[in-house]
């Protein structure tokens, strides 16, 4: 089994002395390690365990004979050879690096043909040793080194500590700087209009960096001009707009887009005399130019920033800096405003074209049911007449035999069968009313009775246009009718097809909301000789605002068309109309899950 070979460490700061000492004593078979300063060489020593150490006395940091001494100081490192690698000659130094430690030095430039015999010999036990008189004079030599290096880092490290306490100032106005322009940006986040996000932005900006003049300019969304505002010493006023092919911007464009120019660049351009002539700045000042790129088109000039102060107090780079943060805060927050403001636009068409085509959709549906309604009268029509002609005969024919039926059995003078048979006269002639009265409303429909004013039975009416509407399909199938009618002998003197439309319409408002309603409850009742008639329905409510505007003519035009909302549409207005005849009145109101509408009309005779 071979021996490990011997290690050796070389504390090198350069790298191409290092690669000629790793050559040679590689080449001779020994283990290489490398440091280039001397803490980091320490350090490597207390981890490899070198048997030699090859030591540069000029290294950064601590010197050569500071690390020599260190090494010295460490038990674990006291007893290896430190050979000192120098470019000085001279004895004194030779001396000064024996007091401090080394126990022996090999001069620079090394000398590639005895150099691995050098190191061979220290690692023999080879060690210099110097003169007992001249001890005291090399240790106090070393003295004197080792102050004069400890001066020169404490200069450097006090040059160094302004350079951080002026960094930190920097960085804390900066910090202070940001945080403003955070808030500000927070604070402008729900603003949507362009010329007060530039104001508000503007005006932060010119304090920031203590503007004396300031003017920002941003191409008109048209395309078409420039505008911009300035400020003149008090207040943000409307700058005058130019040209979209002013001299001044085209020859701006010339310049890399998104940067600043200043100083000695802007005074040298032909910018300077032609900003002097616009007003953007005057002479005698410390004055900036801020252009600002088209984010959707980078060959395209967004707008730009022209500001000023006293050229005694110059502006510095992180004013310059704030300055360019805010102008691009105001381009982006300006453009996202824009863009919000043409998204809520459309949004607003989108919905109200939509509503427009919901109500669309609805009209043409109704007329579609209207329309196969009217095609269904058409043959109905004709189908009742001739059923009605066919019906009148036997119903009359019924209604004579039971009035001599009834005479006959009061001739007999039978008690039990007697009431027994009055029993069934009754409801035989109940039951041929109930006939005779749908064959009069079936009339009424086709055309043929109900035009020319009459008595009319209003529970009578409302019992028979409620079947006829359920017959119909007017009133759907799965809507549950509750009646309540206490008002059998109410009589008024009219026209039976005003009562049968007015009946008509109502039903066609309750049925008519967004949300369709489950039920229908009709009341009626006679009180101080007037008719009262309620009908309530759960198909939702409708606004307030246009609950007092329901009767009147043409009220759908200022209706607020909103989905999902009830409107109280045209039905209602009608009803008004048709109860002026007959000095009636009509209400409205919310109740529950929808409307209750009230009629009340005097009754006559």
């Amino acid at each position: 089994m071979t021996d490990a070979p011997l290690r050796i460490l070389c504390i090198e700061d350069n790298p191409v002395n290092w690669r000629l000492v790793q050559r040679l004593l590689k080449q001779a078979g020994y283990e290489m390690h490398w440091a280039e300063d001397g803490l980091k060489g320490f350090d490597l020593a207390l981890e490899v365990k070198p048997d030699l150490v090859l030591l540069d006395i000029n290294l950064p940091g601590l010197s050569g004979f500071e690390v020599a001494t260190k090494f010295r100081q460490q038990p674990e490192l006291a007893q290896v050879p430190l050979v000192a690698l120098t470019a000085k000659t001279l004895k004194s130094d030779r001396e000064t690096a024996l007091v401090a430690g080394c126990d022996g030095f090999i001069p620079k430039p090394i000398d590639p043909f005895t150099f691995v015999k050098q190191v061979e010999s220290y690692l023999g036990g080879h060690r210099e040793q110097i003169e007992e008189a001249r001890e005291g004079p090399a240790l106090r030599q070393f003295n004197v080194q080792v102050l004069g290096h400890l001066e020169v880092q404490l200069k450097e490290s006090q040059e160094t500590n302004k350079k951080l306490l002026d960094a930190q100032g920097e960085l804390e106005i900066r910090n202070r700087s940001l945080s403003r322009l955070l808030a500000l940006a927070q604070g402008i986040l729900a603003e949507r209009d362009p010329k007060t996000l530039l104001l508000r932005i503007l005006e932060q900006a010119r304090i920031e960096v203590r503007a004396t003049r300031l003017c920002a300019y941003r191409i008109h969304p048209s395309g078409g001009y420039w505008e911009g505002l300035k400020w003149n010493g008090q207040a943000f006023e409307d700058a005058p707009t130019l040209p979209k092919t002013h001299g001044f911007l085209d020859r701006a464009r010339q310049w890399q887009q998104g940067t600043i120019l200043w100083g000695s660049k802007l005074r040298g351009s032909r910018l300077w005399e032609e900003g002097l002539l616009l007003g953007l700045w005057k002479p005698g000042m410390d004055c900036s130019l801020l252009l600002l790129i088209d984010r959707q088109n980078e060959s395209e000039t967004w707008g730009f920033w022209a500001f000023e102060r006293d050229e005694a107090d110059p502006f510095h780079a992180l004013e310059l800096e704030m300055m360019s943060l805010h102008a691009s805060i105001a381009q982006v927050a300006i453009e996202n405003a824009e863009l919000i403001e043409n998204l809520d636009e459309s949004s607003r068409a989108l919905a109200s074209s939509y509503e427009r085509m919901e109500a669309a959709y609805q009209d043409l549906h109704k007329a579609k049911v209207d329309l196969s309604r009217q095609d269904r009268q058409v043959l109905l029509e004709d189908l009742f007449f001739k059923i009605t002609q066919r019906l009148e005969a036997p119903v009359l024919t019924l209604h004579h035999q039971s009035q001599s039926l009834d005479q006959l059995v009061r001739k007999l003078k039978l008690a039990n069968e007697a009431e027994e048979a009055t029993k069934a006269i009754s409801e035989i002639r109940e039951a041929v009313s109930k006939v005779d009265g749908l064959l009069k409303g079936l009339l009424r429909r086709v055309g043929k009775e109900g035009t020319t004013p009459e008595w009319i039975n209003l529970h009578d009416l409302l019992q028979q246009e409620i079947e006829l509407l359920q017959t119909e399909g007017a009133i759907p199938p799965e809507v549950a009718v509750t009646m309540d009618l206490q008002s059998r002998r109410s009589t008024v003197f009219g026209v039976y097809s005003d009562f049968a439309k007015l009946l008509l319409n109502l039903t066609q408002h309750a049925l008519g909301g967004p949300t369709p309603s489950p039920t229908l409850r009709l009341r009626s009742w006679r009180e101080d000789e007037r008719f009262h008639f309620e009908i309530a329905d759960e198909g939702g409510p409708i606004l307030p605002a246009e609950l007092d505007t329901a009767f009147e003519p043409f009220s759908v035009l200022h209706q607020q068309v909103v989905i999902g909302v009830r409107s109280p549409g045209t039905s209602l207005a009608l009803c008004k109309q048709l109860l002026a005849a007959y000095h009636g009145e009509i209400e409205i109101r919310n109740e529950g899950d929808g409307t209750l509408i009230h009629v009340r009309f005097p009754l006559k005779g």
